[in-house]
Order: C-alpha cells, then structure tokens, then sequence
C-alpha cells in the first residue's frame, strides 16, 4: 500500500471524527441540552487536533470553532426572546433621518462649504 494511500485513510477516518463532534455539538446546543458545553468543547478540541495535523485548513476550523460558540453563548447568555419583549419597529439612525430631511451629513471629498455657498458663489 503506497503512503499516500495510508494517508488518505487516516485523513478520512479523523475527518469523519471531526464532522460526528461537530454535529453532535450542533444538536446539543440546538436542543437545547444540559451538556451542550461539553459537547462542544469535544467538538473544539477534535477541530484543534485535525487542523494541527493538516486535515482541516487551520482557518476552517476556526470557523467552525466560532460558529459553535456563538450558537453556544446564545444559548447559555441571552434569554429568549418573547414577542411581547420584541420591539416591532426600528428607530431610523442619525443618516438615514438626515437623508429624509434633506439635510446633509457629510461633505464631498476636498470641499469645505455645503453645496448652497457654492450656489451663492456661482450667481455672483
């Protein structure tokens, strides 16, 4: 059996290792389940290994890493939100009134007066 071979079995089977700790960390926080946090800290530590050995692109499993703990810190963190609670409308930003106004918020690049002194300027 060529090297590349043996290889290609290894990174196979520790792949398909790391996809079963990722989904099962994904179910656990989707269920909601008390052992969420150790689920994804198995799932954590099995991307960890595999990006160190090269079997996951390094940058991969950060990704993943981030993903789970983001699922996992609303999880735990932020209580869930009721549709009373939810707020219906937004309240409009600083520019986005400005622009229904008419007023204008920033200036053009290289110009110091607003576009009506300009105005002023050009009829006299």
């Amino acid at each position: 059996m060529r090297q590349a071979e043996r290889r290609a079995l290894r990174n196979r089977a520790a792949r398909s290792a790391v996809r079963t700790h990722v989904k099962n960390a994904a179910n656990a926080v989707a269920s909601t389940a008390p052992d969420a946090a150790e689920a994804v800290s198995a799932a954590v530590r099995a991307l960890d290994k595999a990006a160190q050995k090269g079997i996951v692109h390094r940058n991969a499993a950060a990704r993943r890493k981030s993903r789970l703990m983001s699922r996992l810190y609303r999880l735990t963190a932020a209580p869930p939100v009721t549709e009373a609670a939810a707020p219906t409308t937004k309240t409009p930003t600083r520019r986005a009134a400005a622009s229904r106004t008419g007023t204008r918020t920033r200036k053009t690049a290289g110009s110091s007066t607003s576009t009506s002194s300009r105005a002023r300027r050009a009829t006299t």
